[in-house]
């Protein structure tokens, strides 16, 4: 910012004692002058031009950006904001509370619908009791998978003494036993869950199949023993001699180990049959549709959980807005209040500028005088008052806006008192509207529930 210079500054920049020797040369000023020179004039003008004109224009421009400042404040408009919350939460809350019982009502549609194939399904096949079958799919996968690698290496062990690769090839034989015995006993299982069907012919069919497959399992098991056998004797016509023996000899395996693997593998089809078969419930079809009654149950039930939370969220999403609101009403006051201070500031250092300016011209005109007393070799004449400026002629600040805003101010103090109070009452307008909504989704819960008959009454 410009601030009014030094004496010694304005002396050199006014260059007075040059201009003392030119008057003193012209005869200038006069032994009885009583008027000031043209050189006095000439640095009244100076000051007011030079230095007073640009303090204005630095101190004017303090002003007119605290005006710009105060001007973006919208306090006025925060306020009525926050009185008008109970509108404001109706407008957020139509949609959403549109959204949620559109989702509710179709989340009872699909459990209702789904429950009625459960109860037709019951009704078409007899069924009066509830489906029994193992929940965790993991744990019976994980079952599974142990039966598999646990067979697959006992036979490995068994395999690899005749095996041209080993141990390594051993495993990879082992395995294709074991997957094949995997398939298997998915095959007896769904024949043997189909032998417990209402339709005789489906339990024929199924009675059928069941034999089919146990019979080729076994046939296949004891292939295993016979091909186990041949290895030994010879790797490279194992396979031929196996299904040789197999079909002349079915039992006639007379190797230990052998009979070992045929065991092994026996126990390993018959104990993935039992798990294939108990992890459902023993009646065909009836795990799957229960399963998708109790997914749908639990859909439902997260669907009025997920929208009591999705109203709390709304509830909290409200509030924290209507704190921030709250913080910027301050927080702009606080502002708005400083920036008026600062103004009434500037206009007061802008006065104290134009007394220390006079006090410059004062010093300035008394160096005039006396240095050209010297210059002249005597006294100086002129001892009447020195210059002053013309105040009316003084460029003046434009504080156009600033009583407008010091109203504004007494406007905003009063917000300031009765803000708390109103922020109160708009939160406590979200918590009433946000019970309102939440007691409301139970209700239509309840009815739901009620006319879909998900529950008695």
């Amino acid at each position: 910012m410009t601030s009014i210079p030094a004496t010694k500054a304005a002396i050199t920049a006014l260059k007075i004692e040059q201009r003392v020797e030119r008057d003193v040369k012209a005869g200038i000023p006069e032994v009885d002058r009583r008027n000031h020179t043209d050189s006095e004039e000439s640095m009244r003008s100076y000051v007011v031009r030079e230095i007073i004109g640009r303090v204005h224009e630095n101190r004017q421009g303090e002003l007119d950006k605290e005006l710009a400042d105060r001007s973006d404040v919208d306090i006025r408009q925060l306020y009525q904001e926050m009185k008008n919350t109970e509108s404001l939460v109706e407008k957020s809350v139509a949609a959403r509370l549109a959204n949620l019982v559109s989702g509710i009502k179709q989340r009872a549609q699909e459990y209702s619908a789904l429950r009625m194939d459960l109860e037709m399904f019951r009704e078409r096949n007899g069924l009066t009791r509830e489906a029994v079958y193992r929940e965790s799919k993991l744990l019976h996968f994980s079952i599974v998978f142990f039966i598999v690698i646990l067979e697959t290496v006992l036979n490995a062990f068994f395999l690899s003494k005749g095996s041209a690769l080993g141990l390594v090839g051993g495993f990879f034989q082992a395995f294709i036993i074991s997957m094949i015995n995997l398939g298997f006993a998915a095959f007896l299982a769904f024949s043997l869950r189909h032998c417990f069907h209402l339709n005789a012919l489906r339990k024929i069919g199924a009675g059928v199949l069941f034999g089919a497959v146990l019979l080729a399992s076994g046939v296949f098991v004891l292939g295993v023993g016979h091909y186990r056998e041949a290895l030994e004797a010879d790797p490279f016509t194992a396979s031929q001699v196996a299904m040789s023996t197999l079909q002349a000899q079915p039992m006639g395996i007379q190797d230990f180990n052998s009979w070992i693997m045929v065991v092994v593998s026996g126990i390993a089809l018959v104990l993935l049959t039992a798990k294939f078969f108990v992890v459902d419930d023993r009646y065909p079809g009836y795990t799957s549709v229960t399963r998708r009654v109790k997914s749908q149950h639990a859909a439902w039930r997260d669907a009025h959980e997920d929208a009591i939370d999705s109203v709390n969220q709304m509830a909290e999403e409200m509030q924290d807005g209507i704190s921030d609101t709250e913080k910027t009403i301050r927080a702009q006051f606080i502002q708005f209040k400083a920036s008026i201070e600062r103004s009434e500031e500037i206009h007061r250092h802008y006065h104290e500028d134009i007394i220390k300016a006079q006090g410059l011209l004062d010093e300035l005109v008394r160096y005039y005088q006396s240095y050209s007393a010297r210059m002249m070799n005597r006294r100086s004449a002129y001892f009447g008052e020195l210059l002053r400026f013309e105040l009316e002629k003084l460029p003046r600040l434009n504080t156009t806006g600033l009583e407008q805003h010091k109203q504004d101010l007494a406007t905003f103090e009063q917000v300031m008192d009765e803000l708390d109070h109103t922020y109160t009452g708009a939160i406590d307008v979200v918590n009433r509207r946000c019970e309102t909504i939440q007691a409301a989704l139970s209700e239509l819960v309840d009815k739901l529930e009620l006319d879909h008959g998900l529950r008695r009454g």
